[in-house]
């Protein structure tokens, strides 16, 4: 029987902004969900990918050597060229690289293999009030591996918090809830349709999934990234708003606002960002919908936020 892993495309130390205290978010491959301003575009497939930044690339030949595909090939005109189509993903050419101008994206790692880098952070966990968050990609498209290093984490003391989208099957990642200290859970929209067309699924089953996860008592912060033209109507903050209110288990919903930090991503994958004409949303329109929400939450003892930097806590 092989040993369990799980698919990773990054795992980065001393982060601030996903959760309390000094933390490691360990990002895992995979999501069900298309939003069309995702910021991590290499964590969306749960295939490999390999990221091409020209920029970068001194033009030294040993991916064009090793390449065991021939994606890497010389065109009649002596240029190095790169063929997608052809490319395997196995990741030779980011291995050889010496300027990181190829870069793999999805990486098997065992159990231990990933509670080790975990657990080499303890002594910024224990000092801090931190520990390590799990995100993606989506968390819970990984049940079984998520479910295993969340037990070796709780073995150890060590606290764990999960950054989801919802849209994972319950009865599979329900077993994970035992072992998860806190949760920020993303609403996008409280229209099915529109949430449909913005991140190419309903939310239906993402906010049963949430109401479930909200009876078994874990603590939730609700977070809704504002995206100008697409989510950020007054009519959509208080439908989310009314609905938090309900929760028992929420006490906080911060708002998020859109940013276009990712779309380099995007052309060094090879893919198109389809929302280069919006802009960011300025600070009084943030902090006039956080006021929208608090109008209804400050009465039910819950509390709206923003964070100009979309750090973790307020």
């Amino acid at each position: 029987m092989s040993e369990l892993t799980g698919r990773i495309f990054n795992i980065q130390k001393c982060s601030i902004r996903d959760g309390r205290g000094m933390r490691t978010t360990v990002f895992l491959k995979g999501c069900g969900l298309r939003c069309l301003w995702c910021a991590n575009p290499e964590g969306i497939s749960f295939k490999p990918e390999i990221s091409l930044n020209p920029a970068n690339c001194m033009g030294c030949g040993f991916c064009l050597k090793k390449c065991p595909s021939g994606a890497v090939y010389l065109d009649d005109s002596g240029q190095m060229n790169y063929d997608r189509k052809r490319c395997t993903a196995c990741g030779t050419c980011a291995a050889v690289c010496p300027t990181e101008a190829r870069k793999l994206f999805g990486q098997d790692y065992t159990v231990e293999e990933v509670f080790r880098k975990i657990y080499q952070d303890r002594f910024y966990f224990e000092h801090s009030g931190g520990g390590v968050t799990f995100s993606g990609g989506e968390a819970l498209m990984q049940p079984e591996f998520l479910l295993a290093v969340c037990r070796k984490c709780r073995e150890y003391g060590i606290n764990v918090a999960i950054e989801t989208c919802g849209c994972g099957e319950y009865e599979r990642f329900a077993p994970c809830l035992d072992y998860i200290d806190f949760i920020y859970f993303d609403i996008k929209h409280m229209s099915p349709e529109t949430h449909r067309r913005i991140t190419g699924q309903s939310n239906e089953k993402i906010l049963q999934n949430l109401e479930r996860i909200n009876r078994h008592g874990i603590e939730i912060c609700i977070r809704t990234p504002v995206v100008p033209g697409w989510n950020d109507s007054e009519e959509n903050i208080r439908a989310t708003a009314q609905y938090i209110a309900e929760l028992s288990s929420v006490r906080r919903y911060e708002l998020l606002a859109y940013h276009k930090l990712g779309i380099n991503k995007y052309k060094i994958l090879g893919k198109q960002y389809t929302l280069n004409d919006v802009e960011e949303p300025g600070e009084a329109q943030m902090l006039h919908l956080v006021d929208l929400a608090n109008d209804i939450l400050l009465p039910a003892g819950k509390k709206c936020f923003y964070n100009k930097d979309n750090s973790a806590d307020e």
